[in-house]
């Protein structure tokens, strides 16, 4: 879990995502992950946006480091204008009851809520390919990375930087190292950004998580 920031023109939101990975052979893996973010978008907005994907990693492994390339397909069953629809038909804009909607707030703060939906545009299917591996920096941590090239049918092109640090809990649990065949502590940043969709910054993220192998 953690927090996604998109763009200046949206608020943070938090984000949970659970992932699992069947190992095949020792070469291959095939697995799913889902994504949530949530919280207020921004003023006129609370969302909880869903991201699903499937994928396949084929692994060359090494003593001190491994890498992986991965086939990905994506699914987002959330659309960020059609929630603005159904509220805007009922009323319920929370700003534009602050302000008069003739004058010039009102139009600079649809400019920021296009702005904000841009990141957020791999509506449907999507379809992708990952490289990422691992390094191991001695008996507690290692350091891990990938990048994520992803494309849907609407023409959304994005792309995701992703480094991070992981700590061995094995090597300091009891538990862990009798039960489990890895146990991984592990802290990401995430830097994502469209190329085809007029942004012009990155969406940043951090996130805490924890990885069992059994």
């Amino acid at each position: 879990m953690g927090t996604f920031d998109p763009t200046k023109n949206c608020d943070c939101l938090g984000v949970w995502q659970a992932q699992g990975d069947f190992l095949y052979y020792s070469w291959l893996s095939g697995g799913i992950d889902v994504r949530f973010f949530g919280g207020d978008l921004d003023s006129d907005v609370m969302v909880m946006y869903q991201r699903y994907r499937i994928s396949a990693k084929a692994f060359f492994v090494k003593d001190v480091f491994a890498l992986y390339i991965s086939p990905v397909f994506g699914l987002e069953n959330t659309s960020i204008s059609e929630f603005r629809k159904e509220l805007h038909g009922q009323g319920v804009d929370r700003e534009a009851q602050k302000s008069n909607p003739k004058d010039s707030v009102g139009d600079s703060l649809e400019v920021k809520r296009k702005s904000c939906e841009k990141m957020f545009s791999l509506d449907g299917f999507s379809v992708g390919v990952e490289l990422g591996g691992g390094i191991n920096l001695g008996r507690y941590f290692g350091l891990t990375g990938s990048a994520l090239y992803e494309y849907n049918f609407l023409e959304a092109q994005q792309l995701t930087l992703t480094p991070g640090l992981a700590f061995d809990l094995r090597q300091v649990w009891t538990w862990p190292r009798e039960k489990m065949r890895s146990m991984w502590l592990s802290f990401e940043v995430g830097f994502q950004r469209y190329f085809n969709r007029g942004v012009d910054s990155w969406a940043k993220s951090a996130i805490l998580g924890i990885q069992l192998g059994m």
